[in-house]
């Protein structure tokens, strides 16, 4: 019964775990010409078209956001399934976008 309870436990700390990272997406002012790969935030996000998505190994913040606005050009919204940055941060994270002919969006 002891083992049957430890590998419960075991099971939801491991399912836990999992939970713990978030599938992101940034949607972007402008579209990229064509799908690209950037690392941001150390992440690896593709961007097709105006949407760009990640695994974020680490919290979601404007600093994260402004990571990628520098690869890819400002973002209008930055979020998880279940929470997203709010347009004070956005702002923020976009004051690290490059301008629209430097960024990644444009090449």
């Amino acid at each position: 019964m002891k083992k049957a309870i430890f590998a419960a436990v075991a099971l939801f700390a491991v399912a836990g775990v999992a939970q713990a990272k978030d599938v992101v997406t940034a949607k972007l002012e402008k579209p990229v010409a064509e799908t690209v790969r950037v690392i941001a935030s150390n992440s690896v996000w593709t961007c097709e078209g105006d949407t760009c998505r990640t695994v974020l190994q680490r919290a979601m913040t404007a600093r994260a956001c402004g990571q990628l606005a520098k690869e890819v050009g400002r973002v209008t919204s930055f979020g998880a399934t279940d929470r997203a940055l709010p347009e004070a941060e956005i702002a923020a994270c976009n004051t690290r976008a490059p301008l629209a002919e430097t960024s990644v969006a444009q090449r």
